[in-house]
């Protein structure tokens, strides 16, 4: 399999893995309106009568959530002073960090060039993205419908063995 063969699978298998996310919703969705209107929290899945899984309706506890951030801080400043820590709004972080550049291996704040001993960079790992074309999910939607493209195919598959002329 060459690279564009690989890029076309991999493109294929999106489309698959996103409109399964959409039917799995959608299936969840009509699950819970089920389970309710019968009054049942599960129910078993079965193929060829055989129990495959037992689907739940996870119903958990309410947690309790701070919905006044100062008033909450005003709270525990008078009873446990010890527990309040001073911090730099998000905002103002991602600003500042945005700032700064690496030159040989130190990290200058730009806007005064002074070298910041406290912040650092670190590599990122590259990673594989996928961007349709305008119709190219609904071009490879209609060859699933007429076999050009078979997803079963596409998840059966081990991976091929990459060469270098196939690249």
């Amino acid at each position: 399999m060459n690279l564009r063969e690989t890029a076309l699978r991999l493109a294929a298998i999106t489309v698959v893995a996103d409109a399964a996310k959409d039917a799995k919703d959608r299936l969840r969705d009509q699950f819970a309106e089920q389970l309710n209107a019968v009054g049942a929290d599960a129910a078993k899945a079965s193929l060829d009568d055989t129990e495959i899984a037992k689907v739940s309706l996870v119903s958990p506890k309410a947690s309790a959530t701070v919905v006044h951030e100062t008033a909450f801080i005003e709270f525990v400043e008078n009873m446990m002073p010890t527990e309040i820590v001073k911090s730099v709004r998000d905002s103002y972080k991602k600003h500042f960090l945005e700032n700064c550049v690496s030159v040989d291996g130190q990290t200058i704040y730009a806007p005064t060039g002074e070298v910041v001993n406290f912040i650092s960079f670190k590599s990122r790992e590259s990673y594989v993205s996928c961007r349709f074309a305008t119709g190219g999910r609904e071009a490879i939607a209609d060859a699933f419908r007429t076999g050009t493209i078979n997803p079963a195919t596409l998840i059966d598959e081990q991976p091929a063995e990459i060469e270098a002329s196939n690249v």
